[in-house]
């Protein structure tokens, strides 16, 4: 190929256009009620009928996780625990990838502890019929990911209602037998995620292939050629 800039971007654009289309990678960092962490999310397009419009599915999910109150630091966070969607599925607005993790323990008046690993670039709608809040990069239901020392963790939005209660995170730890072993309901913060580097990339290229072609028109309209 003549052009090597142009010959870059067909390659980014391969990338992104490839088996995981549209994927992205994000990274965040959380902290708050004695816990932090520092975790790189992968998320593409959501398949699930009955998800929320604006939903993205997390595929994957790396890091590190801290708890001051268990004495956790810097765990590492090995993957997703995938979604085991409730049959039949509840009706709207409950996601339909809304799944049940089982504990020993769990937070009256529930039985299990919920979660549906889906990400919102733009705010999370209300997911719940008797809960208003919304927005927040997750929803109130989470992504619940494993830990290098055989703990689970669900990390969740509590959304927010606008003028009157603010956007925070709640967390819960469950240990190797499943019973939970630090519950905060809220207190935490998220950081504002980073766009993926590769569609960074394939932007700043692209941009950069614009720049050229703008730049060697002007230069063919003076008579200097290319």
């Amino acid at each position: 190929m003549r052009n090597p800039l142009l010959a870059a971007v067909v390659g980014a654009v391969a990338v992104i256009s490839g088996p995981m289309a549209l994927a992205d990678v994000t990274s965040f960092k959380f902290s708050g009620a004695g816990v932090s962490g520092t975790a790189l999310l992968t998320f593409g397009p959501n398949t699930v009928m009955g998800d929320p419009s604006g939903s993205f599915a997390i595929t994957d999910i790396s890091g590190t996780f801290s708890d001051s109150n268990l004495g956790l630091s810097n765990v590492a966070i090995t993957g997703l625990v995938p979604i085991d969607p409730v049959n039949p599925p509840k009706d709207a607005p409950f996601p339909a990838s809304f799944s049940s993790f089982s504990v020993t323990n769990p937070p009256p008046p529930d039985t299990a502890i919920s979660y549906d690993n889906l990400f919102y670039p733009g705010g999370s709608p209300i997911t719940c019929p008797d809960y208003p809040r919304f927005g927040g990069y997750l929803d109130v239901y989470g992504v619940l990911f494993k830990l290098s020392n055989g703990y689970v963790v669900d990390l969740w939005s509590n959304g927010a209602i606008p003028g009157a209660a603010p956007l925070d995170y709640g967390v819960a730890v469950m240990d190797a037998t499943t019973k939970i072993v630090d519950f905060q309901a809220g207190g935490l913060a998220l950081a504002v995620p980073e766009p993926g580097s590769v569609l960074l990339l394939a932007t700043g290229l692209l941009g950069a292939l614009g720049y050229r072609r703008r730049s060697v028109t002007s230069r063919a309209r003076v008579g200097l050629g290319d």
